[in-house]
């Protein structure tokens, strides 16, 4: 049976602390979208810890391994070996006991990273006694920031995870709590190149998308779509405060994520497609100046006729497009998306006009046929 427990529901009270993560969140998945999009993954947002990506097999019936993240800010200092990196530390190793332990359905050759991550230095220091000065023993400082900034615990000198280890079993047991010394051997420590203030984090994260998805223009509209799927579950409580990694509620869908980037990325292959051909396309279809100047926001309000399913006359547009390819057949844009509105007209009883006929025309051609635009 999954653990209870009394932090087990973050939801409402933690979203004003939450800003970091969930930033830091978003800032690992642009940052990395190679990794993910390629993989059956699903996000987990405060839930076992601040947030996890958990990697499955393709039929989605297994978990092949868990990247959890312990994700804290520190103004103005800088990281130690101390009692409150110790918290931090203790709170992580049991997470790994609970993942372990967690119902979900594991392969058998399942792995998890426990990864403590700050945009803060983090300075890992082992400072020798008198005898051990005697012995030969020098200091050792570990210094991770932008010119090292990830490492596992099991790569730390022999005197830094010894010092690790006595202070989070020391403070283990001031508070009578099980030290699992053995989720050690899964501990990473990572420094992230990631702003402190809020607007600075949202500047990052923008900037990193634009570096990432270059075609896509409006980089600020991407990222706040993103940031609304994790805003959606990360409020949820986990019910009857017990947590375990079969609770959908608790998730953001790979899927979810793949498909609001493959809409970003449509519609902007839509906008360009209307810029490059709007003279003889507004000439042709009589597109009003207004509509010509307000483009995107005609083009974003057709996406979203097109997606409602109770919408017949734009479903039957959707459907012809996406079981004819006219662009083996015509020679410019102008004739084929001509060609499509008066077949469409002529084989269906529709009751739009001409230019909304074209415009749904026009975004659903992108959407089924436009992966070479």
């Amino acid at each position: 049976m999954s653990k209870r427990k009394k932090s087990a529901n973050s939801g409402i009270d933690a979203l004003l602390g939450f800003e970091f993560q969930r930033n830091c969140a978003l800032y690992l998945l642009l940052d990395q979208y190679h990794r993910f999009s390629g993989r059956e993954f699903f996000l987990s947002i405060e839930h076992h810890d601040d947030f996890l990506f958990c990697y499955r097999t393709d039929c989605r019936s297994n978990i092949e391994e868990v990247h959890s993240y312990q994700a804290k800010k520190l103004s103005g200092k800088v990281w130690a070996i101390d009692k409150r990196f110790s918290e931090i530390i203790a709170k992580m190793l049991e997470v790994g006991n609970d993942l372990r332990n967690d119902p979900a359905p594991k392969c058998q050759n399942y792995t998890h990273e426990l990864t403590f991550i700050s945009n803060s230095d983090i300075e890992l220091k082992f400072t020798p006694n008198k005898q051990e000065k005697v012995d030969g023993k020098k200091e050792i400082t570990i210094l991770l920031n932008e010119q090292n900034c990830k490492r596992k615990y099991d790569s730390f000198p022999h005197e830094i995870k010894e010092k690790i280890t006595k202070k989070v079993n020391g403070l283990c047991n001031k508070e009578e709590i099980t030290f699992h010394k053995h989720e050690l051997d899964n501990l990473h420590i990572q420094w992230v190149d990631f702003p402190r203030t809020k607007r600075a984090q949202k500047d990052c994260l923008v900037g990193l998308m634009r570096r990432k998805f270059p075609h896509v223009s409006d980089s600020f509209a991407a990222v706040e779509l993103l940031l609304s799927l994790f805003r959606e579950v990360e409020a949820i409580y986990n019910q009857g405060k017990v947590i375990t990694l079969l609770d959908s509620s608790k998730r953001v869908e790979g899927d979810e994520i793949r498909k609001a980037i493959d809409v970003i990325e449509t519609e902007q292959k839509t906008f360009k497609l209307w810029r490059d051909h709007s003279t003889e396309l507004a000439r042709r279809f009589r597109v009003p100046i207004g509509i010509q100047n307000n483009h995107e926001n005609y083009i974003k309000n057709t996406f979203e006729l097109l997606k409602d399913m109770m919408n017949n006359e734009h479903q039957i547009i959707k459907s012809f497009v996406r079981d004819n390819d006219y662009s083996m057949s015509y020679y410019s844009h102008e004739e084929m998306f001509e060609a499509y509105v008066s077949d469409i007209k002529s084989k269906n009883s529709i009751n739009l006009n001409d230019i909304d006929i074209f415009f749904s025309t026009l975004c659903a051609f992108v959407e089924h046929h436009g992966k070479a635009l």
